[in-house]
C-alpha cells in the first residue's frame, strides 16, 4: 500500500492558493519599495513628503502581514489534512494486519509512527512545501523588483543570491542522511524507554538500575552526536542567508554609489533586500522539513507493505444451527499441525500449551490466519465468512478482553450489537460479579482504566462474561485461565442455542477439568 498522494482531496489547490498569496506578497513588496524611493527622493529634494507614497508603504506592509498569516494558516491546515490521512492509513492497515505482528512490534516503535513521524508529514506539507512555493515565488519578484528599480542592482546581487541557493540545495542533500540516522536513534531510545518505564522498581529491585541507565546513556551520547551533527548541518544552511544578505547589501549601497544613483534608489533596494532575506531563510528549513518527511516516509511505506490478514475474502455468513469447527493441518507456533474436528453443540478441551492455545484463539476470532492449511466453520473456510458474522457468532471469554479507557458502560458493550437499556445493563453486571465494581467506580459513568488496570483479574474475567451474555455467540473460546466455577456461570440460553464451546488449555487443566 502506497502512502496517499501529496496533492489529494484538495491539497493541490489549497497550495496554489498559498502560490497566489505569496505573489500578492511580491507585488505589495515592489511597491512598498519604488514607495519608498519617491518618499527618499522627497527627502533629498526637500519638498513635502507625499501622502500616496506614505499610504503605499503602509497598505503594502498590511498588506504582507495579512497574506503571510494566511498562507501559514492555510499551509497549516493542508499539513494537518495530510498527517490525519497518513494516520488513518496507518490505523487502518494495522486493523488489518495479524495481532501477532502489531504485538510484536515495540511499544516505543509504535507511538513514534503516530507522533514523530506525524509531525514531519505535517510539517512538510504545512511548513516545507508552502514556503518553497514563496521561495519560487518572491525571490524571483524581488529580483525583478531590482531591476526595474535600476538593472545594475540586480546584476550585482544575482551571482550573490545564486551561488547561495546552489550552496542551499547541496547541503540539502547531506540532511537527508544525517536526519535518517537521527529518527533511527531517537526512536531506539524511545522504544528503550517506553519498554523500561512501566518496569522502573522492579528493575531497581533487581539490581539493573545502573545497568539500564548506562546503556541508556550509551545510546542517548550517539544520538547527542547525531542531533549536533544534523544541526550544524541545519544551521549553516540557515546562515547562509544571512551571509550573502551581508554581502548584497554591500555591493547595492557600492554598486550604486559609483553609478551615481540617488539615496532613493539605493534605499529602495536595500528595503527590497531586506524582503528578500525572509523567503531566503525559510528555503534553508525547507531542506530540514524535506529530510524529515524521506525518512518519515521511508518508516511509513515500510509499515504499509506488511502483509495483512487473508480475511473476508468473499463475505459469507455462518449456516443456521450449531458450529462445526474443524483444523486441517494447521500449523502452530511450537512446531507441530493441528487437525482437529468439533462436533456443532459440544464442548471440547484442546490441551495445548499457552503459546498455541493464543495462536488457536486469535485464529478464530479473525485475528491472524492460518500459514497453511484451513479452518472451516460449518464447512465454511472461515476466510471467506463476512467481518459481521465472525464478530457475532465467535467469543472469547477470558481475564483479557479488549479494554479502552472509558467508561464501564463502553468496556461493557464493546463489540456487542445488542445494547440494552442502563436498567438492564447494569443488572446484568451485577448478575455477572461487577456490583463491587459498580459502586467502586460510582455506577456505568465510571472510569476503567486503559487495559483494565484498575480492574482485578476476577472483574475483567466477569467483564468478559458480560459480554458472551450480550453477545450470544454460537462459538465460545474458553481461555486457559477459565476455571469450573467460571464455567458453571455460563448462561443457560447458550446450552438452548447448542452453542459449541472449546476449552483451551494445557493438559493438566484438562485433567483437572475431568475430575
Amino acid at each position: 500500500m502506497a502512502l496517499p498522494p501529496l496533492l489529494d482531496r484538495g491539497r493541490g489547490r489549497g497550495l496554489a492558493l498559498v502560490a497566489a498569496l505569496t505573489l500578492v506578497q511580491g507585488m505589495a513588496a515592489g511597491a512598498a519599495a519604488f514607495a519608498t524611493r519617491a518618499l527618499f527622493e522627497g527627502m533629498h529634494s526637500g519638498g513635502p513628503l507625499s501622502l500616496a507614497s506614505l499610504t503605499v508603504l503602509a497598505g503594502a506592509g498590511a498588506i504582507i502581514a495579512v497574506t503571510r498569516i494566511a498562507a501559514r494558516y492555510l499551509g497549516e491546515s493542508i499539513g494537518q489534512d495530510y498527517a490525519h490521512q497518513i494516520r488513518a492509513a496507518l490505523f487502518e492497515h494495522a486493523a488489518h494486519m495479524p495481532a501477532r505482528a502489531v504485538a510484536e512490534r515495540r511499544a516505543g516503535y509504535m507511538s513514534l509512527r503516530f507522533v514523530g513521524d506525524m509531525t514531519a508529514f505535517r510539517n512538510w506539507l504545512g511548513l516545507g512545501l508552502p514556503r518553497l512555493v514563496a521561495g519560487s515565488v518572491l525571490i524571483p519578484a524581488m529580483l525583478v523588483t531590482l531591476w526595474l528599480l535600476d538593472p545594475i542592482f540586480a546584476l550585482a546581487v544575482a551571482p550573490v543570491f545564486g551561488i547561495t541557493l546552489l550552496a542551499i540545495a547541496l547541503g540539502g542533500l547531506r540532511l537527508i542522511p544525517l536526519q535518517r540516522r537521527l529518527r533511527v536513534r531517537r526512536a531506539r531510545i524511545a522504544a528503550d524507554m517506553a519498554e523500561r518505564m512501566p518496569l522502573a522498581p522492579q528493575l531497581d529491585r533487581l539490581g539493573r538500575r545502573g545497568k539500564e541507565l548506562a546503556q541508556l546513556d550509551k545510546r542517548t551520547e550517539a544520538m547527542i552526536r547525531a542531533a549536533l551533527r544534523h544541526r550544524l548541518s541545519a544551521e549553516t544552511l540557515n546562515a547562509l542567508p544571512d551571509l550573502a544578505a551581508g554581502i548584497a547589501a554591500a555591493l547595492v549601497i557600492l554598486t550604486g554609489h559609483r553609478a551615481g544613483l540617488g539615496p532613493g534608489n539605493i534605499a529602495a533596494a536595500l528595503a527590497v533586500l531586506g524582503l528578500l532575506l525572509s523567503p531566503l531563510r525559510d528555503l534553508g528549513g525547507v531542506w530540514n522539513h524535506r529530510a524529515a518527511f524521506r525518512a518519515a516516509s521511508i518508516k511509513a511505506h515500510a509499515a504499509l507493505s506488511r502483509q495483512k490478514r487473508d480475511l473476508y475474502r468473499a463475505g459469507q455468513g455462518l449456516p443456521k444451527g450449531p458450529v462445526d469447527v474443524t483444523f486441517e493441518d494447521v500449523p502452530l507456533p511450537s512446531g507441530p499441525s493441528l487437525n482437529l474436528h468439533t462436533k456443532g453443540g459440544t464442548k471440547t478441551h484442546l490441551a495445548i500449551d499457552e503459546l498455541d492455545a493464543r495462536a488457536v484463539g486469535d485464529m478464530l476470532l479473525g485475528l491472524d490466519t492460518p500459514t497453511a492449511g484451513r479452518i472451516l466453520l460449518s464447512g465454511v473456510d472461515l476466510r471467506d465468512l463476512s467481518r459481521g458474522s465472525l464478530r457475532r457468532n465467535v467469543q472469547c471469554l477470558g481475564t483479557t478482553p479488549e479494554l479502552l479507557q472509558g467508561s464501564l458502560r463502553r468496556a461493557l458493550l464493546m463489540g456487542c450489537d445488542h445494547r440494552p437499556d442502563e436498567a438492564t445493563l447494569e443488572q446484568l453486571a451485577r448478575d455477572v460479579g461487577l456490583g463491587p465494581l459498580l459502586d467502586r467506580l460510582g455506577g456505568l459513568s465510571g472510569t476503567v482504566l486503559e487495559g483494565g488496570k484498575n480492574l482485578t483479574h476476577t472483574e475483567r474475567l466477569a467483564l468478559s462474561l458480560a459480554r458472551v451474555r450480550l453477545a450470544q455467540p454460537k462459538l465460545l473460546l474458553l481461555g486457559p485461565e477459565v476455571d469450573e466455577s467460571t464455567r458453571m456461570r455460563l448462561p443457560s440460553h447458550l446450552r438452548k442455542r447448542n452453542t459449541t464451546v472449546i476449552q483451551l488449555g494445557s493438559a493438566r487443566q484438562a485433567r483437572s477439568s475431568a475430575a
